[in-house]
């Protein structure tokens, strides 16, 4: 049975991403609305005087196709655990560092978190068959994915054995004040991570530069996740 897509735009996008999704998950696809996904790697950060790899723990949380939240640990080496979070509930950004929430209404900002947990959730493949989006061939193994909810747009590129290489992204990237391209590059090798095959290593980059890099260890798929978790008014640890 081929993957059922119900996503908006031309044939060979479509095609494409259906090579995709059965590279990765075969011709039975997990339906994916409500997701949490545990994350832990190393995350590129200013420790002193200079930049190292930093142990990093993330929680991604997704309400498809607007609410997202993504919370982060990092343990530098020698100084206080630094810990914050992240969420977009439809209509309202905040950003938490410790326990302190506060409402972000900067668009190029606002714009920047929506379009990397994009990229995150195109890495999933699935939500971009769903008819909230609309898919784009640019070339034979390149397509872009508009969810139309938002206007956020991500390009997909792919292996030639349609397996996902990388997703891409323009947005701002915070740290440098610079409109810059983030990529997530999935590695070669699949594993199962709770019965979802997901690629074994995820690499993000602004541009060429290293910014972080995880493995899926724990998935959460189709879980109740309260509204609050995307609010920051709750923990989003208390939903697993």
């Amino acid at each position: 049975m081929p993957v059922l897509l119900l996503a908006q735009g031309d044939s060979k996008a479509k095609e494409l991403l259906r090579r995709a999704i059965e590279a990765r998950y075969g011709i039975s696809p997990p339906a994916i609305d409500n997701l949490i996904m545990d994350m832990q790697g190393r995350v590129r950060a200013k420790v002193g005087p200079v930049m190292s790899w930093v142990p990093l723990q993330i929680r991604a949380s997704f309400r498809f196709p607007a609410a997202i939240r993504w919370d982060f640990t990092a343990r530098p080496a020698g100084v206080p655990v630094q810990r914050g979070a992240e969420a977009f509930d439809g209509s309202t950004y905040r950003q938490a560092r410790g326990r302190r929430a506060r409402i972000i209404d900067n668009p190029d900002v606002i714009h920047s978190l929506r379009h990397r947990v994009w990229a995150m959730a195109a890495v999933l493949l699935t939500p971009l068959g769903d008819h909230f989006v609309h898919l784009d061939a640019v070339d034979e193994y390149r397509l872009e994915a508009t969810n139309t909810t938002l206007g956020d747009r991500v390009q997909l590129v792919l292996r030639d054995d349609y397996t996902l290489d990388q997703v891409q992204a323009r947005c701002l990237n915070p740290d440098s004040g610079q409109i810059q391209t983030f990529s997530l590059r999935a590695s070669t090798e699949q594993l199962p991570v709770d019965d979802m095959m997901l690629p074994k290593c995820i690499r993000a980059f602004w541009d060429d530069q290293p910014y972080y890099e995880v493995k899926p260890v724990h998935i959460e798929n189709l879980t109740a996740i309260a509204d609050a978790v995307f609010t920051l008014e709750t923990d989003a640890s208390s939903q697993a």
